[in-house]
């Protein structure tokens, strides 16, 4: 503890280069006499720490005073800060945050002392929500105190069949995959561990129960598709009109040009997503196979015919095939 705080202080002293004691106190959750022993000690172990006296004073290092920087490279930092801080945005994680602010000060003195400078914003992680962040951070508050307190949670899950149900989980990991995260933990109904998408957690609470982890491999299961769908090879034919929507989902080296037309060719998970997916770009696409999606497609499509004209939002003989 005493190491930490010790090292944490250096960092935000060279980050910041003047600190008062207050702020160190506060900042560290130390009184300001644990503050002045802890920089005495850091002086009697050659670290050229000064006063400044005045209102805006407070102690700093010397400028001459270098942190080995063998370590990592700028652009390493720069790549650990953006990916830390990925995390502790979204989570509220206090210990990421503090890692954020020890390395910050490591980039700082390379900057003092290397040809190299690092820039901001030049890596960017965004691993939050479009649609709703706050949602997404309450349930990771949640789970992270499930995971740390090793505290068994109760959620109300809703599955891909939209089937809910309401289960005993006692929570291991969060895990952030294809931009879509997920939780990784023992399952009371299965008996057997299993991961969740947070998007599909209706609710969660902390119930009164504690667990005890048993061994397990979250590695192994991000391995997989989480939902155990089969993988199919797909290929389409679409228009220009959404050449770039199709770039954006399948890049660019899964399309070719075929006459006056495009052909997309991939391998993607069958299901009720990809029917979605694919219904989403209407007339302007085509499925040339496998003939089993093409025939589902139909079929959606001829649902949702039938429940327009059960519902009067369109007549029979209204309907025009061209």
């Amino acid at each position: 503890m005493q190491f930490s705080v010790m090292f944490g202080m250096l960092m935000t002293m060279l980050n910041k280069k003047t600190v008062s004691r207050k702020y160190l106190a506060e900042k560290y959750e130390i009184s300001e006499r644990t503050v002045s022993r802890y920089l005495d000690t850091m002086c009697a172990g050659g670290i050229p720490i000064y006063s400044i006296h005045g209102p805006n004073g407070g102690f700093a290092i010397s400028d001459e005073y270098k942190v080995d920087k063998s370590y990592f490279t700028p652009e390493e930092i720069q790549t650990i800060i953006s990916a830390l801080g990925a995390t502790g945005s979204i989570n509220n994680d206090k210990v990421s945050l503090q890692i954020i602010d020890k390395f910050k000060g490591l980039s700082t003195a390379q900057k003092k002392s290397s040809q190299f400078v690092i820039k901001n914003d030049t890596f960017i992680i965004d691993s939050g929500s479009w649609t709703n962040p706050e949602q997404l951070r309450n349930k990771m508050d949640i789970i992270n105190k499930g995971i740390f307190s090793g505290i068994t949670l109760q959620i109300v899950y809703i599955d891909r069949y939209d089937m809910k149900t309401t289960r005993d989980f006692d929570p291991y990991a969060i895990a952030l995959k294809d931009g879509t995260w997920y939780t990784y933990g023992w399952c009371h109904s299965r008996k057997d561990f299993r991961l969740f998408k947070m998007a599909r957690i209706k609710s969660l609470k902390l119930t009164a129960n504690t667990f005890e982890r048993k061994e397990s491999n979250v590695y192994e299961a991000l391995k997989g598709n989480f939902d155990e769908i089969d993988m199919v090879d797909v290929e389409f034919e679409f228009t220009s009109l959404i050449y770039e929507d199709i770039v954006e989902w399948l890049g660019s080296d899964s399309i070719i040009e075929r006459g006056m037309q495009y052909v997309a060719k991939a391998s993607l998970y069958y299901g009720n997503a990809l029917i979605s997916k694919l219904l989403s770009f209407g007339s302007s696409i085509r499925i040339l196979s496998p003939l089993s999606l093409r025939n589902d497609l139909l079929d959606e499509c001829q649902r949702i015919l039938r429940s327009a004209v059960r519902n009067g939002d369109v007549k029979v003989n209204q309907l025009k095939i061209e």
